[in-house]
C-alpha cells in the first residue's frame, strides 16, 4: 500500500524547524513531533517490500562501475541493520545490454565486474517536509559513494531530471588514505528558464566517518533545508532561491533512495582491494512536526 505523508500547516512548520547551525538535536525529543514512517530493518532477509523496491537492475547513472541486483549477496537485513555490499565479481560476467561500437557508456562495457544495490520507496512512501534521519556507518575504500537521498515523486516532471528535484541528504565519497575523504549534501533542479542549477555544502572538520556509526538528516520546511551530521547544521538552502512560486520542487512530495555507488562522475578512480565493502544503515526515520 502506497504511503503519502503530507505536509503540515506551513507557519508551524516552518517555525518549528529552523534552526541556527550547530543547534540541531539529532533526534526529536519531547512533545511537538510525530514519528510518521520508519525501517528498523529488525526483521533478516529481504528488505521490506512494504517500504522499499530494488533499484533498476543494470548499469544505472553517472558512469559509474558498478552493475546494480538484486542479489542476496549485495543487500540484504541482518541483525537489526540494512547490509548494502559492493563486491568484485570473482569472474567478469557478459553485459547483456553490451553493443560493440556503441557510444552509450552503459553499452560500451563488455563486462560486468563489481556489483552493488540499492532500494527506493518510490510507490511505497513519499514525504512533504519533516525531520528525515539515517543512521549509518560508511564503508571505507577509494572510488566508494555510498548515499542516501530523494527525488521529486511527480510522475509527469520525473521524465525530464531534474525537473523533479533531488536531495542529497548525504552523498560520502571515499578517497585513498593520503588524500582527504569527505561528504556533502546538495540540491539539483531546473530552473523556471529550463537550466539545470544545484547548490550543495560539504561537511568539513568531521571525525571519520567510516570508524562509526552517525547520524545524517535534514530538516525540510516550506522556507528551507537544512543539512546536519549528528548535532551539526552544516549546511542551509532557502527553498525560494530554487525554483518559482509556479512551481518548486522541493515544496512537492518526494520520495527516499538508499544506494552504494562505485567511482563513476563523482566517486573517482576504485581501489579495488577495498572490496567487498559494506554500508551499513541502522534505520530510517521521518517525523514530523504536529500543530
Amino acid at each position: 500500500m502506497k504511503t503519502t505523508i503530507f505536509a503540515l500547516a506551513a507557519i508551524g512548520v516552518a517555525a518549528a524547524l529552523t534552526l541556527p547551525a550547530g543547534e540541531a538535536s539529532p533526534e526529536p525529543a519531547g512533545p511537538g513531533w510525530k514519528l510518521v514512517w520508519s525501517d528498523e530493518f529488525d526483521i533478516d532477509g529481504a528488505p521490506n517490500p512494504a517500504n522499499w523496491r530494488y533499484e533498476y537492475q543494470g548499469f544505472l547513472r553517472n558512469k559509474e562501475e558498478q552493475w546494480y541486483t538484486n542479489s542476496p549477496e549485495n543487500i540484504f537485513v541482518k541483525d537489526g541493520m540494512l547490509h548494502i555490499v559492493a563486491r568484485l565479481e570473482k569472474e567478469k560476467k557478459p553485459n547483456p545490454n553490451y553493443r560493440e561500437g556503441s557510444e552509450n557508456w552503459k553499452e560500451n562495457r563488455r563486462f560486468i565486474e563489481i556489483t552493488s544495490a540499492g532500494i527506493v520507496s518510490d510507490g511505497r512512501a513519499e514525504f512533504k517536509y519533516g525531520r528525515i534521519v539515517m543512521r549509518a556507518r560508511m564503508p571505507k575504500g577509494a572510488g566508494l559513494w555510498p548515499a542516501f537521498w530523494t527525488i521529486g515523486a511527480d510522475p509527469e516532471k520525473r521524465r525530464n531530471w531534474p525537473d523533479n528535484g533531488e536531495i542529497d541528504i548525504v552523498e560520502y565519497v571515499g578517497r585513498n588514505p593520503h588524500e582527504k575523504s569527505w561528504m556533502q549534501g546538495a540540491l539539483h533542479w531546473q530552473s523556471p528558464e529550463g537550466k539545470y542549477r544545484q547548490k550543495n555544502g560539504k561537511y568539513a572538520d568531521r571525525p571519520e566517518l567510516t570508524d562509526g556509526f552517525h547520524l545524517y538528516g535534514i530538516d525540510w520546511n516550506r522556507d528551507k533545508i537544512d543539512f546536519f551530521v549528528d548535532d551539526r547544521v552544516f549546511l542551509s538552502i532557502p527553498i525560494e532561491q530554487c525554483g518559482s512560486e509556479a512551481y518548486n520542487a522541493f515544496r512537492v512530495p518526494h520520495f527516499l533512495l538508499l544506494n552504494l555507488a562505485v567511482g563513476g562522475m563523482l566517486g573517482g578512480k576504485v581501489d579495488r582491494s577495498a572490496l567487498p565493502a559494506e554500508y551499513l544503515v541502522d534505520y530510517v526515520r521521518v517525523y514530523q512536526k504536529t500543530e
